[in-house]
């Protein structure tokens, strides 16, 4: 069975690992991310514990990865308890009070921009994190682990090569936890949706009319192609959209940055035009989506295009098609006729549907338009 910490570091992009991997001296090249995130937690286990302690009392494994956060919480004078994430904020915190004052200005200047981009970087770190605590109530963790977290260390040459008995590589833990803290948070804090359906199902609208985004006004991510649109939207989170037609060939056309986030996709909203029904395209792109574990809604958009009489007959028929669940289907109009309507309808079932599943996912959606961050 996986660790935790290996399950979390499954959870970033492999290039997340990289530099993470590197600093502790694992060669990446070849490695899926699920091989990357064992081997980066089996030798950093081995790094927080000395040879004899883990030859002998822990059968070559090292301490779990909790222990190896209570045992740097103690160096740094705290009592981090058993809950790895709150753990790693108290590390970060602590880190962040001993050390920011040793930064040079540039440095600490252009961490301290991630946050606050009008106000000059404090010299001391209890100011800095007196501020941060004041202006951030949700995603403080985030916030936190942006200014504690070091470039990881280069691990001197030869270290791989150890005496017996050697003492624990806190040089190399230390800065290790404090990127794993920054991983945890952006797995956190990101979110991937993708918006999937034929031409002509009114994806830009439906992004238009739930992110209030003019997909004609923001620019794809670098390894998208005229097929896959991913755009980023910045913020103290990371929001990704990615507009697509299916989810068949297109993983095959795309480049390699567009293909990793296609893989971390959160949740899909599957659009279906009220006009064209399900057909075999349709069933197959939806089945797709299904098919990755991933929660997915099936939207019939455009029904304000149907005669009223006619809408529940073709929304059944449509449903039992797709075998869709009843609490995953339902129908909107993203950019409705306007003599039929003021404005787009079924908005409130979508976004209620996209929250309660990111929620599920032990995701924060401060950062949706329709969420209020207080």
């Amino acid at each position: 069975m996986s660790s935790e910490l290996t399950e979390l570091l499954r959870k970033c992009h492999r290039d997340e690992l990289l530099p993470l991997a590197e600093a502790i001296g694992i060669k990446p090249e070849g490695m899926t991310v699920r091989q990357l995130a064992t081997a980066i937690d089996v030798r950093l286990r081995h790094r927080a514990a000395n040879d004899l302690e883990n030859l002998i009392f822990r059968g070559g494994n090292g301490p779990p990865y909790v222990d190896m956060l209570r045992r740097v919480g103690r160096r740094l004078g705290l009592d981090v308890g058993y809950d790895a994430a709150l753990a790693e904020q108290a590390i970060a915190r602590e880190h962040t009070r001993q050390t920011w004052h040793l930064l040079p200005d540039r440095e600490r200047e252009a961490r301290w921009e991630q946050s606050f981009s009008d106000t000059p970087a404090p010299e001391f770190g209890d100011q800095a994190l007196a501020l941060l605590e004041k202006k951030y109530h949700r995603g403080l963790g985030w916030h936190l682990t942006q200014l504690a977290t070091n470039p990881p260390i280069p691990m001197p040459a030869g270290c791989l090569i150890v005496p017996w008995l050697m003492r624990p590589r806190y040089d190399i833990v230390e800065p290790a936890i404090l990127e794993i803290a920054r991983l945890r948070q952006t797995v956190r804090y990101r979110v991937t949706i993708g918006i999937v359906g034929s031409p002509s199902t009114g994806k830009d609208a439906a992004i238009n009319a739930l992110f209030g985004i003019n997909t004609g006004n923001v620019s794809p991510v670098a390894g998208s192609t005229k097929h896959v649109e991913i755009r980023r939207l910045e913020g103290p989170t990371a929001l990704y959209l990615v507009n697509t037609p299916g989810m068949g060939d297109v993983m095959e056309s795309v480049r390699a940055e567009a293909k990793e986030i296609l893989d971390h996709i959160d949740i899909y909203l599957y659009l279906v035009n009220a006009q064209g029904g399900v057909q075999a395209r349709e069933l197959a792109d939806y089945q797709e989506c299904v098919a990755t574990g991933r929660p997915v809604l099936a939207v019939v958009n455009k029904i304000d295009t149907l005669r009223q009489e006619d809408r529940e007959r073709y929304l059944a028929d449509a449903r039992t098609k797709l075998r869709a669940p009843d609490d995953s289907f339902v129908s909107a109009a993203f950019d409705p006729l306007p003599q039929l309507a003021p404005g787009p309808l079924g908005l409130a079932n979508v976004r209620g549907w996209i929250t309660d599943q990111l929620v599920q996912l032990g995701k924060d959606p401060a950062e949706l338009p329709w969420v209020d961050a207080a």
